[in-house]
């Protein structure tokens, strides 16, 4: 009795070995993720990555006018870590699977976006749960052999997401509120600044009102916190840009010119030159 358990129980650990093993082996579309920042929101697609393989892609393996699940294996999944437009249409902060309809005839592809997003190909799709239809323009391009994602075309505020596999590719303009976001963060940033980190989070406040050409009124006084928590040749430099940018070019002048005393004075403790007097005096100049 003994011995055939010993025996059933080799046989339990061989078996469990081999799925671990038959788990590793390579797949024909490997798995595959690809990330990008577009302003201050993060888009991640993770999907399956299909080969040519001498075969005839769109048409044929990819029928004309069918649902396609835009890679292979599971669904094809992007996440937005904010609400989006895409194409022009709002869609919610979230995660959703990627389906497309390709066409032979019409000048678009049809692009969705569903909140079902644990299925096998398109077995779970309901056209019920599609929270967002967009067209995209198929280009004929250069040969692709491993279909893939990737983003291109990125600003501040927008970014496009390019899908392209054998001879056609399509591009998804992402469009972000950057903006908004950026405000939000320093109004958060503010009500928990420290002794330790307010001064950089005052004058980074104010660098960006001046940059974003918006509450520069205000930026004046975020940038006299900063010195008075902490006075730094950049944060005078920042305030001559807040001066300037609400007229006061004399008070500009001025701040730049404590910049480079501050900036030549920690220079000749470290023993090393100040490299951004140049800079500073074409600033005082352009002020004028």
């Amino acid at each position: 009795m003994k011995k055939m358990i010993k025996i059933a129980a080799m046989f339990l650990v061989v078996a469990t070995t081999t799925n671990v093993i038959a788990q590793e082996l390579p797949q024909p579309s490997p798995a595959a993720k690809v990330e990008q920042r577009i302003g201050l929101t993060d888009v991640t697609v993770q999907y399956s990555r299909p080969s040519v393989k001498e075969r005839k892609i769109f048409g044929e393996l990819v029928p004309d006018d069918k649902l396609w699940r835009a890679g292979a294996n599971k669904n094809t999944l992007i996440t937005f870590t904010d609400n989006v437009k895409i194409g022009g249409q709002a869609i919610n902060a979230g995660t959703y699977s990627m389906f497309i309809i390709p066409s032979a005839t019409n000048p678009e592809w049809t692009v969705l976006f569903n909140s079902e997003i644990d299925g096998w190909g398109d077995g779970k799709y309901d056209k019920a749960n599609d929270v967002l239809k967009v067209g995209a323009e198929p280009k004929t391009i250069g040969k692709v052999e491993s279909m893939e994602f990737s983003f291109n075309n990125l600003k501040d505020n927008s970014g496009e997401l390019i899908l392209a596999w054998d001879n056609k590719a399509i591009a998804l303009k992402i469009e972000v509120d950057v903006e908004e976001k950026a405000w939000r963060n320093i109004k958060s940033a503010m009500a928990q600044a420290t002794d330790k980190n307010k001064a950089s989070v005052y004058r980074n406040s104010a660098k960006y009102a001046v940059a974003s050409k918006k509450r520069v009124k205000e930026a004046l006084g975020w940038i006299d916190e900063s010195i008075k928590a902490k006075e730094y040749w950049y944060t005078y430099w920042v305030k001559a840009d807040v001066q300037h940018a609400l007229g006061d070019n004399a008070g500009a002048i001025t701040s730049a010119k404590k910049a480079i005393e501050l900036g030549e004075a920690g220079a000749k403790e470290s023993g090393k030159p100040f490299g951004y007097k140049d800079r500073l005096e074409k600033a005082m100049a352009e002020y004028k």
